[in-house]
Order: structure tokens, then C-alpha cells, then sequence
């Protein structure tokens, strides 16, 4: 029986370089054929000033462009296959857009059953006997309430490219019984690569991973 239940998830694609967020208003891509037209003037997230850029496509797919950072996040699995194609198709027009790092981005957000699998999270994850006998001042209430709140850890590429994976767990709701798990697929990018090559290739793979280790993590905790 699952302990757990996932109620919320959120893809995103997110790219650090030098933009002009005035290029990106919703005429743009429809002119440029990424995405057919809809009524984007009902958008009340549409945005444009001369360092920001914001609108929200059909289905939530929300945009954010900055000077220097580019997203777009899905909070629907149908669309994560969308989102990777708008960005291919985007930065395949704007080939000379200087880039430097791709995040390929999953979160969940997970509802644990009962208070006893909260309280048992996290106890061999990040034990907190060190931290209760480091402060040494807790009570036996005091001592209940500690526990792990957020941890960010580092994993080796399982591939060629250059960065990392970075898996990041932190408590949304106590509560409820809430947890946050971030998965951060992180590339350097080399002036030679392109994006829309990379995306083509790993971004399923990075989605398949994501679930795993969050999968794999709970498991081991609630096990």
C-alpha cells in the first residue's frame, strides 16, 4: 500500500544567457508559427516592460523571460512533451541568443498518509539525534518537533554532459504533511552545443530520473 500520494507536480526548462525580453510577446511565437494563435489579450499574466517579459500559453504553460533567465513551467504532465518543443523550436530561430546553463527542472509536491510516516521521514535521511545533542538545550517537546526541514544534495551527471544533478527536499506544510521534492537536471553549456539537440535527447531521460530518485528516496524512508 502506498504511503504517500503526489498532489501536485510542475516541469520546467529553464536557460541562463543574455535576452531582450521584448521579443518575447505571444505575437511573436505565433507569427514564427511555434504555437497557434489564441486570445492572448485575456491574458491577465501578460506582461511586457523593457527587463521583463511574462504570459501564459494555452494549458498554463507559464513564461518568464528576464535579462538573464529564461522559464517556462507545465504543471501537467500531458504538456511536458509542449514545453520542450516550444523551447527547441524558440532558441532554434534565436540560434545566436548566447547561453550558458540549461536546467531541465521536475518537482513534486507529496502528502504523506499519517503523522507516524512524517515523523519517520527523514529519520535515516538526516538523522536528528546530532543536531538535538549540537544544540543542547531541547526539551522532550522541543526534541519531537526537530527533524529535517530542507537538504539540497549533489550527484554526478549520469551522462556526458558537463553539470549535475541536484535533488533538493524541503517541507511545504507541516500540518498537512507536505513535502517538496525538487530535481535539478543543471548543464553547462559549451559554445558549441545546442540546445535544442540536448533537449531532443535528454529531456525525457531527465523527467524518467527525476521520478525515480523522488520514488526511491520515500521508499526508503517509509520502508
Amino acid at each position: 500500500m502506498c504511503a504517500w500520494t503526489v498532489i501536485q507536480e510542475e516541469a520546467s526548462i529553464v536557460l541562463v544567457g543574455s535576452f531582450n525580453p521584448k521579443i518575447f510577446h505571444p505575437e511573436w511565437f505565433i507569427r514564427k508559427g511555434i504555437v497557434e494563435p489564441w486570445s492572448y489579450e485575456d491574458d491577465k499574466e501578460l506582461i511586457q516592460v523593457q527587463d521583463y517579459a511574462g504570459f501564459c500559453f494555452p494549458d498554463e504553460k507559464r513564461v518568464s523571460v528576464l535579462l538573464d533567465r529564461f522559464s517556462i513551467t507545465t504543471p501537467y504532465a500531458s504538456e511536458q512533451l509542449s514545453i520542450k518543443d516550444i523551447v527547441q523550436s524558440t532558441f532554434s530561430i534565436l540560434s545566436e541568443t548566447p547561453l550558458y546553463q540549461l536546467g531541465m527542472n521536475y518537482s513534486a509536491t507529496i502528502k504523506l498518509d499519517t503523522n507516524d510516516e512524517w515523523l519517520k521521514f527523514g529519520a535515516t535521511l538526516a538523522p536528528k539525534q546530532l543536531w538535538i545533542d549540537a544544540a543542547g538545550y531541547l526539551n522532550d517537546d522541543q526534541m519531537d518537533e526537530a527533524g529535517l526541514w530542507e537538504m539540497t544534495a549533489f550527484l554526478p551527471r549520469p551522462d556526458s554532459l558537463k553539470g549535475c544533478i541536484r535533488p533538493k527536499i524541503s517541507v511545504k506544510n507541516i500540518k498537512e504533511r507536505e513535502l517538496v521534492f525538487l530535481i535539478n537536471s543543471h548543464v553547462e553549456l559549451e559554445e558549441s552545443t545546442r540546445v535544442d539537440s540536448i533537449l531532443e535527447s535528454h529531456w525525457d531521460d531527465s523527467l524518467t530520473l527525476a521520478t525515480k530518485i523522488i520514488n526511491n528516496i520515500v521508499k526508503t524512508q517509509l520502508g
